[in-house]
């Protein structure tokens, strides 16, 4: 048991992050967010993107999962669930296998490093495993002792998985940067002014402005004068003026541009997440499981046969439910254009081929 060092992947994703930047501005930026207790603004720290790993999650859980007692017990909707949200936030995700008192396991490693020539099976890794008070780190484990499965990766560096926002880094750092604009909009001071008449007391400058900014919602009281002098009309009525957040509109719809992008580089749409009509959402959430989950699904079987050596696969039949009604118009149409029946209900997807 070791404490790991920092390995090759974290280093070079921090060498990535500083070459974004000029080291000044870099240690600057690290400075003042330390001195203010920020933290750095990150795509993975947004809401679309947690809806969007969220989606996925409960996705592959919902699969069932077509394989022996064995594999079933090990790939539970739990271990499922944290590999599509994985995949999603961090483009890949390593099951260290094991077998502990005569039953098999898959441990979520915490990091990982990889060696080898460009065969995968060749590959050798030293895997990290993260526990509540100890840390096991095991060195020179050989491919087909592990689970690795990519979301997407760069053939130049085949060894790494790659995130939708990996390769849509504007599309995620524009989400970041919107939402961090409307947290400061909203973290600021706010309350109300409610004008009170001239007592000959009027607080100084510098004490309204440190009543203003901790306010915190709370009303706050200024003594109003008889006339405007600037304009030589009478002051305003006896009316609280409210001040705090006021966020541009344009950066309002800034950040809905942003979370589409975000949807939209993970394969989602957007449709699954606003006020659309049911019709809109049915065909969205078609799109998705279709389009996206299943094929990333027929990924994460392969890998999963492949190294626990048997046939696994992963199947969305009770998710296939919600689109009975599309299904039934398609069947509907095949049929009166004259193909068989049977045929047209597995064409359409109302029964599988060996239901049929």
């Amino acid at each position: 048991m070791k404490i790991p060092w920092p390995g090759r992947r974290a280093l070079e994703s921090r060498i990535e992050d500083l070459e974004a930047r000029s080291y000044t501005d870099a240690i600057t930026a690290a400075l003042l967010s330390t001195a203010a207790g920020d933290t750095t603004v990150k795509a993975t720290a947004t809401g679309a993107l947690e809806a969007c790993a969220g989606f996925w999650g409960r996705a592959l859980a919902a699969a069932e999962v077509d394989a022996s007692d064995r594999a079933r017990m090990v790939l539970s909707p739990a271990c499922l669930n944290l590999l599509g949200r994985t995949l999603i936030a961090h483009g890949e995700m390593l099951l260290l296998i094991r077998v502990r008192m005569g039953e098999l396991r898959l441990y979520p490693a915490q990091s990982w490093d990889v060696y080898g020539d460009p065969d995968p099976r060749t590959w050798r890794y030293r895997v990290t495993l993260g526990g509540a008070s100890t840390i096991e780190t095991y060195e020179d484990v050989p491919a087909a002792s592990v689970v690795h499965v990519q979301y997407s990766f760069d053939p130049r560096e085949p060894w790494r998985g790659q995130s939708p926002l990996t390769v849509a880094r504007l599309a995620g750092r524009l989400s970041a940067e919107t939402m961090a604009a409307l947290g400061d909009e909203a973290s600021g001071p706010r309350g109300s002014f409610m004008p009170v008449p001239v007592d000959g007391q009027d607080p100084t400058i510098a004490t309204m402005k440190a009543d203003a900014r901790n306010a915190k919602g709370a009303m706050l009281f200024a003594e109003l004068g008889d006339w405007d002098n600037a304009g030589g009309r009478r002051a305003a009525g006896w009316m609280q003026q409210r001040f705090g957040a006021d966020p541009p509109v344009g950066l309002v719809e800034l950040a809905k541009r942003a979370s589409m992008e975000v949807y939209a580089a993970c394969g989602l749409s957007m449709a699954l997440f606003d006020e659309s009509d049911g019709t809109s959402k049915r065909e969205a959430y078609r799109q998705a499981l279709h389009g996206s989950i299943a094929p990333v699904g027929r990924i994460v079987a392969d890998e999963l046969s492949r190294k626990l050596d048997e046939e696994i696969s992963l199947d969305w039949t009770e998710l296939r439910a919600a689109d009975i009604a599309g299904r039934a118009r398609a069947f509907q149409s095949l049929v009166g254009g004259g193909m068989d029946i049977a045929a047209a209900a597995a064409a359409s997807g109302i029964l599988t081929p060996a239901e049929g």
